[in-house]
């Protein structure tokens, strides 16, 4: 199936998604709180085509959306005093509400219990499609299950492409938290899931006071997001709570530089140091923990502001070297991290670490609800269905504001064997890992390339034939179109990073280049920038070396190009970062 991708806009476009779900197929859009994945409620078949697309357990029930108050009456058979009062407060908006469901409605949206969730988008654009729709829309979080939930098309077309038949493009959701879901099937209301109407909100408005409900083992959830973990990234997730004593008004750090040139931290009081210290110090020191017990790990961090720019402040090249950044905004500002909270989970487990570190908040309203989804990511709650793999998809750089260049070169002897394959295993990675943006900015585009040239080489040469032989038997990978380069200043100039085969290569262009210091290394010398350093038995550091196949055995070859891809799987996220780039 080709996935259709539309412009919030574009109202023809819209008028054709709409008119797929009447015929039962199923659509994204967007609203308020994450991108739901909507189909006809009416229609058991293709309600079913929901579950299929997000390869979601039958026993987790869907919500019902709608455009107007007058669809209530065919979705509902008893509408409690209560139901209506939360209804009349707070729809349209980011709440859904749990009444008894009317014979219309069938039990594959319910997942067979006789209450149904109702909820009225605060969305222009959700309002509109589900207006042109004209029928009301079942629609879960539009994400593979188990996966953090979408606040962009982006996230859903990296989910959904292929899956279903069209997806809204309404830009990020405002909220970017799942709506609350409380049950109004009795007297007083009991939240299901908290989100961004709370507690407070909700007992204001019904003079109650709002009680809660967990789920009892074999019960059949009422509400989303009780039984199942749909919000965890791939990647383990540890909570740092913040201190209880910053606050959402608190600005730790005002700016990087202070006035006159002046270091803002020097302008700061003892106390000021102090909750600054509080705030940032635990995440390195988890960071270098994590990093002593293993110095390869990659480490994704979902943190203020504040935290990152003291991070920057240690200076520690090869801490940070293992690290991805997404900062939220001000460390205490509750709301900015509930807006960022799934985007950002989704952007740092696209970086493949191994952990990621995630601030916690403590306290009642919009924290319990951020911290009902961090806490289920984390794995405190909540079971883990299985879930397709996620692919990757190319992204048109028409798409980002802005794009830049970056590129690394390998250089060896003669560039018709090792170098030359260097560039082309890291030219694939770079095809398969694509899309890339520059690191801490996704509104920029990043063009990736790798190069290569020989010391000694001669224009044209063509390359070992042992060479693509390996190349081809291990990985089907074509070497054969491949034209040696003479190693020279231009070339060193025209490319961000160079590595070379072995230290006495890097250690000839420093020499003759001096300038050239700080971009030129071996793959051995690289490694150990970032703390990647291999050690004898009697615990000496020792230099990578990867020989020269030439004049060897074809399994001599083999054994090279698997050395070096092993070496660029290693070292790619590294380079990646030294490019100032990140997977999008």
């Amino acid at each position: 199936m080709n996935t259709l991708f539309i412009n919030g806009n574009d109202e023809e476009n819209m008028k054709v998604a709409a008119a797929a779900v009447r015929d039962g197929e199923v659509v994204a859009f967007p609203t308020e709180t994450v991108y739901g994945l909507g189909a006809d409620a009416l229609n058991k078949d293709a309600v079913k085509k929901i579950f299929e697309a997000k390869g979601r357990p039958g026993d987790n029930p869907l919500i019902v959306h709608i455009y107007d108050k007058s669809q209530i009456d065919d979705i509902a058979s008893e509408i409690t005093p209560l139901a209506q009062k939360l209804m009349d407060a707070f729809m349209p908006g980011p709440i859904t509400v749990i009444v008894k469901k009317s014979s219309s409605i069938p039990d594959e949206v319910t997942a067979g219990l006789d209450t149904v969730g109702i909820r009225m988008p605060g969305s222009d654009t959700c309002r509109r499609f589900l207006s042109l729709c004209g029928c009301p829309v079942a629609a879960p979080s539009a994400n593979l299950s188990g996966s953090p939930s979408p606040t962009s098309a982006l996230h859903v077309l990296n989910d959904m492409d292929g899956r279903i038949f069209a997806i809204i493009d309404g830009g990020e959701c405002e909220v970017g938290l799942e709506s609350t879901v409380v049950d109004a099937t009795g007297k007083e209301p009991v939240i299901l899931r908290p989100g961004a109407v709370t507690k407070a909100m909700i007992d204001e408005a019904t003079s109650s006071d709002t009680g809660s409900e967990t789920l009892k083992e074999g019960q059949t959830p009422k509400a989303p997001g009780m039984k199942y973990r749909h919000y965890a990234p791939d990647a383990e997730v540890e909570i740092i709570f913040l201190p209880e004593d910053v606050g959402e008004d608190d600005i730790l750090i005002p700016e990087t530089e202070g006035e006159d040139g002046k270091d803002p931290l020097k302008e700061m009081t003892d106390e000021q140091k102090k909750k600054l210290f509080n705030v940032a110090s635990p995440f390195i020191l988890r960071c270098r923990e994590i990093l002593e017990k293993n110095p390869a790990s990659r480490i994704g961090i979902f943190a203020g502001d504040e935290t990152r720019i003291l991070f920057d402040r240690t200076g520690d090249h090869i801490l940070l070297s293992h690290i991805n950044f997404y900062s939220y905004g001000r460390s205490g500002l509750v709301s900015a991290a509930s807006h960022c909270l799934f985007d950002g989970l989704r952007h740092l487990d696209i970086q493949k670490p191994d952990v990621i570190l995630a601030a916690g908040f403590k306290g009642e309203g919009l924290q319990k609800a951020y911290m009902n989804r961090l806490e289920k990511a984390a794995g405190k709650s909540g079971d883990l269905p299985s879930r397709p793999e996620v692919k990757r998809h190319e992204m048109p750089l028409e798409m980002f504001k802005d794009v830049f260049t970056a590129s690394v070169l390998f250089v060896g002897d003669n560039n018709t064997a090792r170098s030359a394959a260097c560039e082309k295993i890291f030219t694939e990675m770079l095809r398969s890992e694509a899309p890339f943006c520059r690191e801490g900015d996704t509104s920029t585009g990043a063009e990736l390339y790798a190069g290569s040239a020989g010391l000694y080489a001669m224009e044209g040469d063509l390359p070992d034939k042992r060479m693509c032989d390996a190349l081809d038997e291990c990985f089907g990978m074509d070497l054969s179109h491949h034209r040696g380069v003479r190693a020279c200043p231009s070339e060193y100039n025209d490319h961000d990073l160079v590595i070379t085969m072995h230290d006495e290569q890097a250690f000839a262009i420093l020499n003759s280049f001096p300038e050239a210091e700080g971009k030129v290394f071996s793959i051995s010398s690289y490694a150990a920038s970032k703390g990647l350093v291999i050690k004898d038995e009697k615990g000496r550091v020792v230099s990578v070396s990867i020989p020269d196949p030439a004049g060897e055995n074809m399994e001599t070859y083999m054994h090279t190009a698997r050395a070096l891809k092993a070496w660029l799987e290693i070292l790619f996220p590294y380079i990646l970062k030294d490019l100032g780039a990140e997977r999008l």
